[in-house]
Formats: structure tokens, C-alpha cells, sequence
């Protein structure tokens, strides 16, 4: 059985290999830059997509094969090639550079998978299937998307702007637990499903004990 910690990696400004140019690389490129990483592609070919991409200067291109040696400065590298001794060639030099790497849809040579993952605003969602059956995350991912909706985002909005007047007014760690429980079990996220922000703050505020406005209004 495979173990696997589950983990949120901070990707901004960090160096990302890909390799390939296909659809797949497409994807996991794109998901690369969502999260800000500086994303390197390596491929002969790639997808009309990612030449708009590498034209923006949103992706460094190396237009030939992968040769060893392209790894060093990487951080991250994903291979999304179907070719399997380019595969197992970035794989060895990867690990043996005890990097974090992903030769897709090949388990063996992966030492971290990805997960299927829902985002909405501060929320993320990630569903792993510990590789086993990737269309069965992606299907769990379909059906919670549909349940975890806007409001979600909007109570995480309202809560970046409440952490800190929250620790200036009631400085108890154990006591602005409490309150945070109860601010999300209040009800908040029905109110905010309905689009009612004004209630919302309201409620907050009746839990918190001060009169919370986190934007400037008109």
C-alpha cells in the first residue's frame, strides 16, 4: 500500500521543470503559473496553447529534447512525455538529485502525486486516490465543486480582513478559537450563499463583540 503525507507546497518564484509539450504538459504548466512558479518547458513540440504562453514570456522555452543536465536548478519537475526511456532518463537524474518529481500517469516514478484539486477564492480542495483510480478523484472533485459554492470563498475573504483587529481585541488564543467555531457554525455560510454580506458582518459582529467592516463602504 502506498502512503502519501498530504502536503500544500509554496511554488511562488520557485524553478519547475516541464517536460513535454502535449496536452498534459499544457495542463500541468498552467497549473505551474496559477500558483506563481517559474516554469522552464522542455519539448521539440508544444501545443498552440503554450506558444502563447512562451510569446506572453509567461514560460522560459527550450525547444529540443531533454538532455541530462536540465534539472539542476529545478525545484520541481513534472515529465509528461510518451516516451519511456525519456521518462526513466529525467526520473534517474531527478531523484538521484533528490528533487521533487513526476513522471505522469507512471507511479514508480513519482515521489509525489497531484492531486485532483477544487479552488475557490482562499479554499483548496485536494483529492487523491493515492494514484489508484485518478477518474474517481476527478468525479469526486466534479460533485463537491458543485456543493462547496461561492459563499466559501466570501467567508475566507471576510476572514483574511477579521484574523487581525480579532487578535487586537481579544488577545486569548483559546478564547479567539471558540469564537471562530462559532462564527462558522453560525450560519454565516447560508447568509452568504443568499449574497447578504451586510448580514454577515452583522452576525460577525454580534459574535466577536465589536463592529466589524472590513471594507470601506460608498
Amino acid at each position: 500500500m502506498n502512503t502519501y503525507y498530504p502536503i500544500y507546497l509554496e511554488l511562488r518564484d520557485q524553478p519547475c521543470i516541464v517536460v513535454g509539450g502535449g496536452k498534459l504538459a499544457e495542463e500541468k504548466v498552467v497549473g505551474l503559473l496559477a500558483v506563481y512558479a517559474k516554469v522552464t518547458l522542455i519539448s521539440e513540440k508544444i501545443t498552440s496553447h503554450l506558444k502563447q504562453l512562451v510569446e506572453e514570456n509567461q514560460v522560459t522555452y527550450i525547444p529540443r529534447p531533454y538532455q541530462h543536465g536540465d534539472l539542476t536548478d529545478a525545484f520541481m519537475v513534472i515529465c509528461a512525455t510518451d516516451n519511456a526511456e525519456i521518462n526513466q532518463q529525467v526520473w534517474d537524474e531527478a531523484s538521484a538529485a533528490h528533487k521533487l518529481v513526476n513522471v505522469v500517469d507512471d507511479i514508480p516514478h513519482c515521489n509525489f502525486i497531484a492531486p485532483a484539486i477544487i479552488r475557490n477564492g482562499d479554499l483548496t480542495v485536494a483529492i487523491s486516490t493515492s494514484g489508484r483510480a485518478p477518474a474517481l478523484a476527478v468525479r469526486l472533485k466534479e460533485r463537491w465543486q458543485k456543493e462547496l459554492g461561492h459563499e466559501y470563498g466570501d467567508f475566507l475573504e471576510l476572514a483574511r480582513h477579521l484574523r487581525e483587529p480579532l487578535a487586537q481585541h481579544i488577545p486569548d488564543f483559546a478564547t479567539r478559537k471558540k469564537l471562530w467555531y462559532e462564527i462558522v457554525d453560525s450560519g454565516i455560510l447560508d447568509v452568504l450563499a443568499q449574497g447578504d454580506e451586510e448580514r454577515a458582518l452583522e452576525i460577525i459582529s454580534e459574535k466577536v463583540g465589536f463592529e466589524f467592516q472590513p471594507r470601506v463602504k460608498a
